[in-house]
């Protein structure tokens, strides 16, 4: 009698470790998570600006673009003609 209750208190002690190992699995892939995301917003805040801090002009300018490449006439831009044109 005395060795079943030993196995039965090892199986739940077996069974609590395996839900150890879950809840740390689960913690570690939250962690990551909540990481990823205040990663992503650190890149938005520092490298996209705000809508209302873009220039109207620059706007007008990517508006007028995209009109011209629905209507078939595009040019090819280099970065650096690109940047002089638009920013």
């Amino acid at each position: 009698m005395q060795i079943f209750k030993i196995y039965e208190i090892l199986f739940a002690i077996m069974g609590s470790v395996a839900n150890l190992n879950e809840l740390k699995f689960e913690l570690k892939q939250k962690q990551r998570q909540e990481i990823l995301t205040e990663v992503l917003e650190i890149i938005r805040d520092e490298f996209y600006p705000p809508e209302v801090n873009i220039r109207k002009e620059f706007i007008k300018k990517v508006e007028e673009a995209e009109r011209r490449v629905k209507e078939g006439k595009f040019s090819k831009y280099t970065t650096e003609e690109f940047e002089k044109r638009f920013l």
